[in-house]
């Protein structure tokens, strides 16, 4: 008799109650391609509009159409750009566009209608949106989470009901926590997380785990209720990974400068 196809092994559940964050884009009139430095497609509707950061575009439909327009200096304190671009559809067929962020990163959905219409977010998460948003600041009049919790005064803070793309990389994981739960979390790996979830902070160990256990003096700690959304490989540390090492390089560069100085 022929051999039967084994069913997919199913996911193992986590036990620390993460789920790998799977985006639903059966009926949600875009598409999200790629395992790393994703691609998002929208689909846009003559007439309809996607707001994006500048140089996010990759590719679009002849008949659709971008336009600058200038925000306030919120938008720089909040790590954007000055300016946004809206793309929309001027044509009179169906059109498509291609956004990318700006670093390796996946792209991470967030329907606001599913988080009370707001949703804060890191500095430089967010990407791009489509629907009734606005995107503006949260700031963090806490002197003990604003000086020491790694995000700063002010934080990304979208409010509405469309959706909202965000900019995450390596692995993203998302959360719903209990009322009252608290998860422990380097500064570095926070996405973002539902207003209803208290951000704090706490020591990270004793004065030899604060000098030489890698995570400095404080790690975050976040209070549900409500959805939080982490990644293991954040921009920053990124950026550290591939720096050049350019301590040798300068050493050698002065040598050189000195030398030509005494000729």
């Amino acid at each position: 008799p022929p051999r039967r196809a084994l069913p997919p092994p199913a996911l193992r559940a986590m036990a620390s109650g993460f789920d790998i964050f799977v985006p639903d884009v059966t009926t949600a009139g875009y598409d999200i391609t790629g395992a790393d430095c994703q691609v998002l497609t929208v689909t846009l509707a003559p007439g309809q509009a996607i707001t994006s950061e500048p140089g996010a575009m990759m590719f679009m439909s002849n008949g659709v159409r971008g336009s600058a327009e200038c925000g306030t200096i919120t938008r720089t304190c909040a790590g954007e750009a000055c300016c946004k671009v809206v793309y929309t559809n001027r044509g009179d067929e169906e059109g498509f566009i291609a956004l990318t962020s700006d670093f390796p990163a996946k792209v991470i959905p967030v329907e606001l209608a599913k988080t009370n219409g707001s949703f804060i977010a890191k500095k430089g998460a967010y990407m791009s949106h489509s629907g009734d948003i606005s995107v503006g600041i949260s700031c963090d009049c806490n002197p003990c989470t604003c000086l020491c919790g790694g995000l700063g005064f002010i934080r990304q803070n979208m409010t509405g009901d469309g959706t909202a793309f965000l900019s995450a990389g390596g692995t993203v994981l998302t959360k719903v926590l209990a009322e009252g739960e608290t998860i422990v979390i380097d500064t570095d790996s926070v996405v973002g997380w539902a207003p209803t979830v208290k951000f704090g902070v706490r020591t990270a160990g004793g004065c030899c785990t604060c000098c030489f256990g890698g995570e400095g003096l404080f790690n975050s700690t976040l209070t549900g209720p409500g959805v939080v959304i982490v990644q293991s490989m954040s921009f920053e540390k990124y950026k550290n990974a591939v720096a050049p090492p350019v301590a040798a390089n300068k050493a050698g560069a002065g040598a050189g400068g000195d030398g030509g100085g005494e000729s």
